[in-house]
């Protein structure tokens, strides 16, 4: 059984407790075992890990905490003085739900800068899960870190995972690897106390930000935190770097769950590759007045992830780039684009509808071969309602773009009403125009399998275009033969109500789309007409009182 070095019996002439306790002094790290700890999952071991660490700070060691699970009833606190800690073992504090504690400190409060400092293997559990009443309730605080490097591997169980404090002066330039931060309301607390602190420039790698089910299930949590103490502290926190962090926080009505909660007015909240499951629509909510803030959401359960404006937002300015099926974000360069197909259509005879800048698709079957003869000035089965067109099944609206060298688009269409439906829908053509069929490779869609349409010579989505199904972003891939091609919506599945269609690619592409040309008549609002009229004789300077009559619709 480890003990203290006054209780140790020492055999042999030639040592000594004043030997051994220099022995001791004299190592890199000190250890709870030297001073009675022993780390079973049984015995209350904060004594023992609070001398271990007033030890390290006194000689400017690290302390180590070596496997095993080591139980405490109350916090520690490793001050400034110590190099570090090493945690091989779990610290698991045994407090009631309602018992909070701040159980394990890190570094000096006040004005003290606590630089190069390194914790490595931070495991910090909960016997019973915290209620998430108080937020005196915090499992790690690390306080005034400056250039320094903390790699957490757990957090478990309380109101406040990690906080990391500025205090009377700074948290800042420092390093945070995170591991698994589980079944707390705000996983990581960045967190100025005071006016003279602060709490910037911090880089993050990782993260699983966790709550399992059931776990409070009436209030709301959050991945991320930034928020201040008093009134007056300081509230620009700046520049914090996350990379590919992962959020699974369990939204279930009435809570929500959402990554990042900024209460500040700081600038430069950024995260890259964020995985977002079981989470509230949004990868953020600011309070405040916090701008220039980024979230780039590489996996979502929705593509509607947008930051969550509270009434006391005082600023916008903040950006969501939601990359989840969504390989749109690449393809920038607009295109064509028709916001209001309402006003761009026009009569093509009385029974049929064109719409200026877009040909005119049909699904039924044909004989034609040609893209000239394929894309259509007008046809009947397109009704105008109040604020679109409304296309029967076999219909559609779509572009005819030059594909030689541009390959790649993303057509975004809007149904009126925001609803869900239509299908894409293409042709490809060779160089002379002529329609290529069914050919391996000519075309692909990135959010469903294109099927091949032998009748009508298109290739159609196999699934309609629908928000539960994210499969509403969609770019296409067309093959290295194809030299043009058509790129449209279609009912399919029943009518469809659209009211906007937008073309993009890629920014270094600017390819021709073709409408109302000689080549390409279609998209056209023109009328070829001729009338014979006979004029009366009339003396010179004569008028002649009657004037024709045109009606166009």
């Amino acid at each position: 059984m480890a003990a203290r070095i006054d209780d140790l019996l020492v055999l042999g002439q030639n040592i000594s407790k004043t030997d051994l306790a220099k022995y001791l002094r004299d190592r890199e790290a000190v250890l709870p075992f030297d001073f009675g700890g022993l780390g079973d999952g049984a015995a209350n071991d904060r004594a023992a890990i609070q001398a271990c660490f007033d030890r390290a700070v006194a000689d400017k060691k690290f302390a180590v905490i070596p496997p095993g699970t080591w139980r405490v009833d109350a916090g520690v606190v490793l001050g400034g003085g110590a190099r570090g800690l090493i945690m091989q073992g779990a610290i698991h504090y045994t407090g009631a739900t309602n018992a909070p504690a701040t159980v394990l400190t890190l570094g000096d409060g006040g004005t003290t800068r606590n630089g190069e400092k390194l914790y490595l293997g931070l495991q910090v559990t909960r016997q019973i899960q915290s209620d998430w009443v108080s937020e005196n309730d915090i499992g790690i605080l690390a306080r005034n870190l400056d250039s320094s490097l903390i790699d957490l591997r757990l957090v478990s169980g309380f109101t406040i995972g990690l906080r990391t404090l500025g205090d009377g002066r700074g948290f800042e330039d420092s390093t945070l690897l995170l591991g698994r931060i589980l079944n707390n309301r705000y996983g990581l607390d960045a967190h100025a106390a005071t006016a003279t602190a602060w709490n910037t420039s911090i880089r993050y790698y990782g993260g699983h930000f966790a709550c399992g089910t059931g776990i409070n299930p009436a209030l709301d949590r959050f991945g991320v935190r930034f928020s201040r103490g008093a009134a007056d502290a300081y509230n620009n926190h700046n520049r914090h770097v996350f990379d590919a962090p992962n959020f699974e926080l369990r939204q279930l009505d009435p809570n929500v769950a959402i990554p990042f909660l900024n209460e500040t007015n700081g600038t430069a909240i950024i995260a890259r590759n964020m995985r977002m499951e079981g989470c509230s629509p949004f990868a953020a909510r600011h309070t405040a007045a916090a701008t220039d803030c980024e979230y780039d959401v590489a996996w979502a359960q929705s593509y509607a992830i947008g930051v969550d404006y509270t009434p006391s937002a005082t600023r916008a300015g903040n950006a969501v780039f939601n990359r989840h099926r969504a390989p749109t974000s690449r393809l920038t360069r607009l295109l064509a684009h028709i916001p209001n197909i309402r006003a761009a259509a026009f009569w093509q005879s009385g029974t049929e509808i064109g719409v200026e800048g877009a040909c005119i698709m049909a699904t039924s079957t044909t004989a034609e071969t040609t893209m000239a003869a394929l894309s259509w000035n007008g046809l009947n089965g397109i009704a105008p309602t109040a604020r679109g067109l409304l296309l029967n099944p076999n219909r559609g609206i779509g572009f005819v773009v030059q594909t030689t060298h541009a390959k790649e688009f993303a057509l975004a269409h809007w149904l009126v009403g925001g609803a869900d439906g239509g299908r894409l829908c293409l042709r490809c053509f060779d160089g002379a125009g002529i329609v290529r069929e069914n050919i391996a490779g000519d075309a692909l869609a990135s959010g469903t399998t294109l099927q091949w349409a032998p009748t009508s010579k298109t290739w159609q989505a196999g699934a309609v275009m629908q928000e539960s199904d994210l499969n509403r972003r969609q770019t296409v891939r067309f093959g290295p033969e194809v030299a043009f091609a058509q790129i449209g919506i279609i009912g399919f599945d029943g009518q469809i109500e659209l009211e906007a269609l937008r073309l993009y690619g890629l920014p270094e592409d600017a390819p021709a789309v073709l409408s109302g040309c000689p080549a390409l008549p279609a998209g056209g609002r023109t009328l070829m007409f001729s009338a014979s009229w006979d004029l009366p004789s009339m003396p010179p300077g004569g008028i002649h009182p009657g004037s024709p009559t045109f009606l166009f619709r």
